[in-house]
């Protein structure tokens, strides 16, 4: 039951563990590549915002923080359900918080796509 989560995230961390050869290589090419998706996710949510009224926005940062906090407690637990201790929890910790800031980005792109 446990390959299957450990796979996904393998597979979400795919193009960044294929360039690295040591753990420590793949953890720390996983965290570069949360933070570019990071910074992505910081530049279409100011630009959202800057389309939304005042009560919009006040809905958009509580429901902002409120993900940014699951999606912090979603990759710690999947990292800890599969890699405990282990030297592959920061890749999946890291590799999980990339996936799930990217699949945000795509639903925050949508919202600006609308407004056009």
């Amino acid at each position: 039951m446990k390959i299957l989560p450990l796979c996904l995230a393998l597979i979400a961390a795919a193009p960044v563990a294929l360039h690295a050869q040591s753990q420590q290589e793949m953890n720390a090419e996983a965290a570069e590549s949360f933070k570019k998706a990071d910074k992505e996710l910081n530049e279409v949510y100011a630009k959202v915002l800057a389309n939304l009224d005042e009560e919009a926005k006040e809905n958009l940062k509580k429901a902002q923080r409120a993900w940014v906090a699951w999606r912090d407690a979603e990759a710690a637990f999947r990292a800890d359900a599969e890699a405990r201790g282990g030297s592959m929890w920061p890749l999946i910790h890291e590799g999980v918080r990339g996936q799930l800031t990217k699949e945000r980005v795509k639903s925050l792109k949508e919202l600006l796509l609308k407004e056009e």
